[in-house]
């Protein structure tokens, strides 16, 4: 049928739609040849279990085998007319598509009058060209369609509507004051068509009111050309409407959408003026109305009206260039102006349909892209507000989710992905459509989406890629979700302690990424076998490089098991002292008291000396060294001691298996004795504190109490110490200088005499 079928005999839609049915057989066709080849598959493996024929076999097993067989050579013939039926819905696919390029090429190399031409004929008869519309109207507006109740009663309701709309905008005038100005996109989306549309409503309202009463009022079928007119009017008007909520919002919102503002209130009204001319053209050449005009005056009306457009368009496009937004260069502004000049001009030499087609596929794609890049825009700011927590909602989402300061809203990563994903190829597929790409590459992308595509030897299906994906990501919230809310809650009300919970959690997050793995490679087609080889390849690479990681990952299994650290611990482990943040799968993370993070390979808390001061409880002892002078009273310093400690909340008193505070006389020191306050304290985290209060504690006391904490004490002596001469005295004769040393060494000798007495006193 279709393969006698000339471009110039059948028209595009008849042809989309048996394309559509064929379509519909071709995807039965892959149905039933999966689901055949799944029953076969499962027959031939029941023969294969049954095995090979043999003497003397049981009946019932000859029976089945048989039956197997008839059912194998069925399921055959089944499968061979499936494959049949999709290669001819294939080969009837590509014959539609041919059919359909060829029915495109004849319409738009289609040629009508020139302009020349279409003026000259107009020009021999000018009005009567005209009369045709006129009486169009005139019959169109009749008074035979309404009573005079009817249009008394719709004056009243524009009346009524046109003034409910000037009190909103009044109302809403009033608030203007008290308005906020927003700190996002979203909120000035919202503030901007909220007093857009206040602002709009006394012509808005009365043209709704309009079109509703005509639907009531007047037929549907056919519908008036005056019930269309208001519809129509209403559209203008949302339009017009839509234009000032996104560019030129009325005040107090900001123009928020585009900078700079006056660039943003110029490119409003160039697009108020391409919505105006697309009504027009709407309201001119489709319908009713077009039939009304003559061949002169429609071709003369195409022609004024396409370079009116064409003017607009191209304003529009350097107007762009101002905005950060504008994704277009240069030179691809040059292109598309040249493209639309060359519209023209084919609208001009009477190839209308070409130009209709280029202008139309143009308008629509650039208004696609418009609405996705502004859907994308305020769903981004939508999702970075509750990343960051701006307004007060937000705040309290985060705060009813859980998620901490600074840290990201969980899943939203997925959901931004899902959405752009979504955005842009609901973009692609309609510009497909718009340029009457769709029907041949819409069903090669299917095919492709759906069948799969070859990479060397590898076959990958985005369908199973896709749906893996959403399946990990899925199962790896829950898995989050888990950890972070059910399994704490649950785990509360059991008798283990903090570290056995905290395991429990963090193996329960592991167990669940590999669950996610496992799920998402079954759905994308994986089969386990491979997984193995996979496997057995890493096993390899870990032999020959990975040891340390491998060694890493089963310490930190074993630190999560055996629990010889825990997250909170107070650990020392070579030269790194401080708390044990977190265990993760290679390393742990230890805060040391200046707040420094510190990673430590897991390996090295297995095989190195590790000091926990909060393995198995968090007692710990302090000890106090004081000395005091050999005059004290050393009972009175033991029990000031004594009396310190068991005043302080910290130190425990009387535990059954810790002893309570002692004081200990050590030794006979050079200049004090030397005592030690020993106690235990509930906290050992505390331990620096409570030292330090202990210690203000014991001065404060022994100033009260008078006793004197010595500091070391040492006593020199120096002896036969040697004055050198002054330079003028060596100078002086022999004669003179002898006298004078005889006095000096008189002097020695009575200082060493004296010397001599002063020792002599201290032994006794």
């Amino acid at each position: 049928k279709f393969k006698t079928i000339t471009p110039g005999k059948i028209s595009i839609d008849v042809l989309a739609s048996d394309l559509k049915d064929i379509n519909q057989i071709k995807n039965n066709a892959h149905e039933c040849i999966a689901s055949t080849e799944s029953e076969l598959q499962k027959i031939t493996e029941d023969l294969a279990t049954l095995g090979e024929p043999a003497d003397k076999e049981n009946p019932d097993v000859v029976k089945k085998r048989q039956s197997l067989t008839t059912q194998q050579k069925e399921l055959d013939k089944q499968l061979s007319s499936c494959k049949l039926l999709l290669l001819q819905s294939q080969d009837l696919i590509e014959t539609i598509n041919q059919l359909q390029h060829g029915v495109l090429a004849e319409q738009l190399s289609a040629q009508t009058p020139h302009i020349f031409s279409v003026i000259i004929k107009y020009l021999e008869a000018p009005v009567a060209g005209l009369q045709g519309s006129l009486k169009f109207l005139s019959a169109q507006y009749s008074p035979s369609l309404f009573s005079t109740g009817q249009l008394v009663l719709l004056a009243m309701l524009i009346f009524a509507a046109a003034a409910a709309g000037i009190f909103l905008r009044r109302s809403a005038a009033a608030e203007m004051t008290s308005i906020k100005p927003p700190s996002d996109s979203v909120s000035a989306f919202a503030l901007a068509a909220r007093f857009s549309l206040m602002q709009a409503l006394p012509v808005l309202l009365p043209v709704t009111v309009a079109a509703i009463f005509l639907s009531l009022a007047l037929p549907l079928s056919p519908l008036p050309f005056i019930t269309k007119t208001s519809y129509l009017l209403g559209i203008y008007l949302g339009l017009i409407t839509t234009i000032n909520i996104l560019l030129d919002p009325a005040p107090p919102a900001p123009i928020y959408l585009t900078q700079p503002a006056e660039a943003s209130r110029r490119f409003a009204r160039q697009l108020k003026i391409l919505a105006t001319l697309i009504v027009l053209g709407f309201f001119l050449f489709t319908g009713d109305f077009k039939a009304s005009l003559n061949a002169p005056v429609y071709y003369l009306s195409r022609g004024i009206y396409a370079t009116l457009l064409i003017i607009n368009l191209i304003s529009i496009l350097w107007l762009v260039r101002l905005f950060s937004w504008a994704m277009l260069s240069r030179e691809s502004r040059l292109f598309l102006s040249l493209v639309l000049i060359l519209s023209l001009l084919a609208e001009l030499a009477g190839y209308r349909n070409f130009s209709s087609f280029v202008i139309g596929g143009l308008l629509a794609t650039s208004a696609s892209l418009g609405l996705t890049l502004l859907l994308y825009k305020l769903i981004k700011d939508l999702f970075d507000g509750l990343d960051e927590g701006r307004l007060d909602w937000e705040k309290a989402l985060r705060k009813q989710a859980e998620v901490k300061a600074g840290a990201l809203f969980p899943g939203l990563i997925w959901l931004r992905l899902i959405i752009f994903v979504s955005l842009w190829a609901g973009f692609a597929l309609l510009a497909l459509k718009i340029w009457k790409l769709d029907d041949p590459w819409l069903e090669i992308i299917t095919s492709y989406i759906t069948e799969g595509f070859h990479i060397g030897s590898l076959n990958v299906t985005p369908t199973l890629l896709a749906g893996g994906i959403l399946a990990f990501a899925v199962t790896l919230n829950l898995t989050r979700y888990i950890k972070t809310h059910l399994l704490p809650y649950g785990l509360k009300y059991t008798s283990l302690d903090r570290g056995a919970r905290e395991a429990i959690i963090s193996l329960a997050g592991y167990a669940g990424v590999t669950v996610a793995v496992l799920i998402a490679l079954s759905i994308t087609g994986v089969e386990m076998q491979n997984i193995a080889i996979i496997a057995g390849a890493l096993s390899v690479g870990i032999g020959f490089g990975l040891q340390n990681i491998v060694n890493n990952f089963i310490s930190g299994l074993i630190l999560l098991f055996e629990r010889p650290v825990r997250r909170g611990d107070w650990i020392i482990t070579g030269d790194t002292e401080g708390y044990v943040k977190s265990i993760n799968i290679r390393s742990t993370q230890i805060q040391t008291f200046d707040r420094a993070d510190v990673i430590v390979p897991n390996s090295e808390l297995i095989t190195a000396k590790v000091t926990n001061w909060m393995l198995l409880d968090p007692y710990g002892r302090v000890t106090l060294p004081v000395g005091v002078s050999y005059d004290s009273d050393v009972e009175k310093v033991k029990q000031i001691l004594l009396d310190i400690a068991d005043s302080h909340p910290l130190v425990m008193k009387e535990h059954p298996q810790l002893s309570a505070p002692k004081v200990l006389f050590r030794r006979f020191g050079d200049s004090s004795l030397d005592f030690e306050l020993r106690c235990f304290i509930s906290d050992i985290d505390q331990r620096l504190d409570v030292v330090s209060a202990l210690n203000f504690a014991i001065i404060a006391a022994f100033r009260r109490e008078g006793i004197e904490i010595p500091f070391p004490q040492r006593v020199v002596t120096m002896a036969n110490l040697k004055t050198p001469e002054p330079a003028d005295e060596q100078k002086k004769p022999p004669a003179a200088t002898a006298g004078k040393k005889k006095k000096k060494e008189k002097e020695k000798e009575k200082e060493k005499e004296n010397l001599q007495n002063h020792e002599d006193g201290d032994g006794e």
